[in-house]
């Protein structure tokens, strides 16, 4: 596999490849697949502006806040989160603070906050997966290129179907 740089903001990789390098880009691959299970996206989100904004350090981590706090609550699964238990604490390894994020079922709505929950005995943070910001990126470019190269498929088919019109 190639390294992944954040810099490199059209880096591509796959929950598939994520999965098979073991804890090399994740802290827990499986818990991350089944998150990532959950994300619905639709030939909209492609419209977003936010796409087109500089990713990592250069953009002040605008670009993980916006994908976290905006985005994953609109295009989540609230079921497929209630079916993980409601909850699921995510670390963005390598951006401090800025890459805490908890995503949480709360009244049959997806609500992402930053930070993460606690354990009440130990007071230490709960982690259910920890990934590296750059490979987090990488996946998010893969699954949008995925959707944009579907989706130019679609239009491309209904433009060359015959006519409908009488």
């Amino acid at each position: 596999m190639l390294m992944i740089d954040m810099r490199n903001s059209t880096a591509r990789i796959t929950m598939r490849e994520i999965a098979a390098a073991g804890r090399r880009y994740a802290s827990s691959p499986i818990a991350l697949s089944s998150f990532m299970a959950g994300v619905r996206l639709t030939p909209e989100v492609l419209l977003e502006g936010t796409w087109r904004s500089p990713a990592g350090a250069a953009g002040n981590f605008a670009f993980f806040r916006h994908l976290m706090l905006g985005l994953l609550p609109q295009r989540y699964d609230v079921h497929h989160l209630e079916a993980l238990g409601g909850r699921f604490a995510l670390r963005l390894a390598g951006i401090g603070r800025h890459g805490d994020f908890t995503t949480m079922a709360v009244n049959r709505r997806v609500v992402t906050l930053t930070g993460l929950p606690r354990d009440d005995a130990s007071g230490l943070a709960i982690v259910d997966s920890s990934v590296r910001a750059d490979v987090f990126l990488a996946l998010w470019n893969g699954m949008l290129a995925d959707l944009a190269e579907t989706t130019l498929a679609h239009v491309a088919a209904a433009r060359s179907a015959p006519s409908q019109q009488h």
